[in-house]
């Protein structure tokens, strides 16, 4: 084996001892690695994985309110327009039993109270075989869910259970000064109302409220007449904004402002509820 030179032997000690350059790379990237987790901790947040500040959370906010105000008020009148509907329905039902009854009751239209005990909703039982289950009497009547309960209709107040067959009361009423009161000579002969498509015969009543007592619901009061018994004069019958939903003679119902039913036309400030153009009150 040939003898190495001194020269070339140091060399090789030399390579072995030292480390290469690639050695020394790798050695930084271990030290890197080491020294990684504790740069982490104040390297800036990544922008794309931050949560929401104050300033951007009230901005959604006001958004949505903003969003919401806009919304929910038609919401609102959409879901009174669908009962202004409903009610106009009802009415239509209730203009179809007065004209069956007619039709089975020599001509004649219902009366508006019971005579023996003054309940205003006499109209609703002699009708109600044709809209509604037949009960022996009108205090046995039930108004919720049938065609004689408006769904506006507010009727929540300690006063209405002092009426007798106070759950006949659905929030309407009938034409009592004009089309017959609680005696039978006052009933009103289909055939005898000469001005059919302009004389209401039922419609929405009153809606209980300070100042008016049990015997002022289940009517529809002209604009001439108060209602009985309280002051403070004309109430105007406005359930559905404006106006109300009204049945005429002529069996068509309509949603009529209050300020043409109170109005009147002809120089008759009660034009609408008369059934000819010279008839007087009944009482």
């Amino acid at each position: 084996m040939p003898a190495v030179s001194k020269s070339k032997q140091t060399q090789f000690d030399s390579e072995v001892l030292t480390p290469s350059a690639s050695s020394n790379r790798l050695y930084r990237c271990e030290q890197a690695n080491r020294r990684a987790p504790a740069r982490q901790k104040f390297r800036k947040p990544d922008r794309h994985g931050r949560g929401f500040t104050l300033i951007e959370l009230l901005v959604v906010i006001a958004i949505i309110a903003i969003l919401a105000s806009l919304v929910l008020p038609a919401l609102a009148r959409a879901k009174e327009k669908a009962k202004t509907v409903k009610c106009l329905s009802n009415e239509k039902q209730i203009a179809l039993g007065y004209l069956l009854y007619a039709s089975d009751n020599s001509d004649c239209l219902p009366l508006a109270a019971d005579l023996r005990n003054a309940s205003p909703c006499e109209w609703f039982w002699e009708i109600s075989r044709y809209i509604a289950s037949k009960t022996t009497s009108v205090t046995n009547l039930d108004a919720s869910n049938k065609v004689v309960a408006c769904p506006s209709a507010k009727l929540k107040n300690p006063a209405l259970d002092a009426i007798p067959g106070r759950e006949a009361y659905g929030g309407y009423g009938h034409n009592y000064v004009y089309l017959g009161y609680f005696e039978e000579p006052e009933r009103v002969k289909t055939g005898s109302i000469t001005k059919p498509t302009t004389t209401c015969m039922n419609g929405d009543g009153l809606d209980t409220a300070p100042g008016l007592f049990w015997w002022n619901y289940g009517y529809l009061y002209p604009p001439s007449e108060p209602p009985w018994g309280t002051s403070g004069g004309v109430r105007p019958y406005i359930r559905h904004g404006k106006g109300g939903n009204y049945s005429w003679a002529d069996g068509h119902v309509s949603l009529t402002p209050w300020r043409v039913m109170s109005r009147g036309e002809n120089g008759k400030i009660d034009w609408f509820y008369m059934p000819t153009p010279s008839s007087v009150k009944t009482f």
